[in-house]
């Protein structure tokens, strides 16, 4: 009997130092968060802010062009110019400027809609001083509700795939808002 526990107990020690050397085995072939593996946040796009002179936005309620004059300030451009709230303006220009891409994924065009691409959420057009454009459509929220699924300056031709990028959840709190907030409020005399 005591034989019989004597080989039960060396086949358990010999299959748990055969488990615990493969487990860390294993766990020296992962790369360490900072190795080169780890992916390094990417911005959205590269420019500065005082390099952006107009806005479209599309949003589900509304459509607005925003205007930067010549003294710096912010106007709703319609048949008549509106001033625009600068903090709104600044808070979505900043989230453009400072956002960070979280990850990419390359997927068929078709499947546009099952991340909220097909129509956008929103549509941001941003415009250069120097001419360039970029364009930002917004989908849904990711699964976990932590960022948005979005599509960064898509290529204006039909393809078959599309890349779709997680970005900053804070960029749907910038846009989803009513067109009132776009426009500044005259101070009550």
């Amino acid at each position: 009997m005591a034989s019989g526990i004597r080989t039960k107990t060396l086949v358990l020690l010999t299959t748990a130092a055969i488990l615990g050397g493969g487990l860390f085995l294993f766990e020296q072939q992962l790369p360490t968060p900072n190795s080169s593996h780890t992916q390094t946040p990417k911005p959205l796009f590269n420019f500065q802010e005082a390099d952006v002179v107009a806005l479209k936005i599309i949003a589900p309620d509304y459509s607005l062009n925003l205007k930067k004059l010549a003294t710096g300030n912010w106007v709703i451009d319609r048949a008549k110019q509106t001033p625009a709230e600068e903090g709104t303006v600044v808070f979505l220009l900043n989230l453009l400027v400072t956002g960070q891409r979280d990850r990419s994924l390359d997927v068929p065009t078709e499947r546009a809609g099952d991340y909220g691409l097909a129509p956008p959420m929103a549509t941001v057009d941003i415009t250069l001083k120097d001419g360039q454009q970029h364009r930002l459509h917004l989908g849904d929220t990711t699964f976990d509700g932590l960022k948005l699924y979005a599509e960064i300056d898509p290529p204006a031709e039909p393809r078959e795939k599309m890349t779709v990028t997680l970005v900053p959840l804070d960029l749907k709190n910038a846009l989803q808002r009513p067109l009132q907030e776009w426009e500044r409020q005259q101070a009550a005399n």
